[in-house]
């Protein structure tokens, strides 16, 4: 099995390299693949995270594809479960990047949180396939997928700086999903979790050995999600976000520390509004 094969059965396809930048053209492509799940009666909505790769094209022929022969787990490097500390120096993980660098205005900020909201409420289930380095808006857009798919390479990080995590809405969305105790040591130390880390913690529903095995078991999982009809699957997770703390009455309150970390890091105001 392919992603070629994958994708041509998907009811819409977002690839976002997993050291990548929040940038407008980003928004725009999940604007537009929110679009189409919407307009769609069957098929998944496919995520390809990860690999490092920042570029935002889209390209390849799956995350971990750099597209010049070196693949993810070369990036991510070889390290074992044990060496859960350690990770590559990526650009998710420099003191201003991730999701959050000097430049980004709070309306950009706002305009992407509205976009991943869209495209997490959208009519298809949407199923994530995760390698290699994984932070910033990727890491962000994983936690809006209903199923997860990880691969032996994975390395996943919370964005942040000096100041902190990155109080985004991912912020949120750890508390409900994986508990605010489990969430709130992430957000303490920012760890690199590995593959068999990020399973214990949630983050992730299936691990596998390697990228091919990650293809075979996105090919079985997405037939199976195909065949919920029409917005049947969008009712049943409306009524689990139902039980807990609205995301509407959260987003405020992420934007407004997220407008406070941009001022610190451009106290005078450079930076796009």
């Amino acid at each position: 099995m392919t992603v070629s094969g994958i994708r041509d059965r998907a009811a819409a396809v977002l690839t976002v390299g997993g050291d990548e930048e929040l940038t407008p053209a980003l928004v725009a492509r999940v604007k537009a693949v929110a679009e189409e799940a919407e307009g769609a009666d069957s098929g998944v909505v496919l995520l390809l995270l990860g690999g490092g790769t920042g570029t935002g094209t889209g390209g390849g022929d799956g995350p971990g594809d750099r597209g010049d022969g070196t693949d993810s787990g070369e990036r991510a490097g070889t390290a074992g479960s044990g060496e859960r500390a350690e990770a590559p120096a990526v650009a998710g993980s420099s003191p201003v990047a991730g999701g959050s660098p000097v430049g980004t205005g709070i309306h950009l900020v706002n305009t992407w949180e509205r976009a991943l909201r869209r495209l997490e409420t959208a009519d298809r289930p949407t199923l994530a396939l995760v390698t290699g380095v994984c932070t910033g808006p990727a890491l962000e857009t994983l936690l809006i997928a209903d199923h997860r798919i990880a691969d032996g390479t994975v390395r996943l990080r919370l964005a942040g700086g000096e100041d902190g995590a990155w109080p985004s809405t991912a912020v949120h969305r750890l508390a409900q999903q994986i508990g605010t105790a489990r969430a709130r040591r992430l957000l303490l130390r920012r760890p690199w979790l590995d593959a068999e880390l990020a399973a214990g913690l949630d983050l992730v529903d299936e691990t596998v050995t390697d990228p091919q095995e990650a293809l075979e078991r996105a090919a079985v999982v997405s037939e199976e999600l195909s065949a919920v009809p029409g917005r049947e699957w969008s009712i049943r997770r409306r009524l689990l976000f139902d039980a807990t703390l609205s995301y509407e009455e959260a987003l405020g309150a992420h934007l407004a520390a997220c407008d406070r970390s941009l001022r610190r890091r451009d106290p005078v105001g450079t930076g796009a509004r």
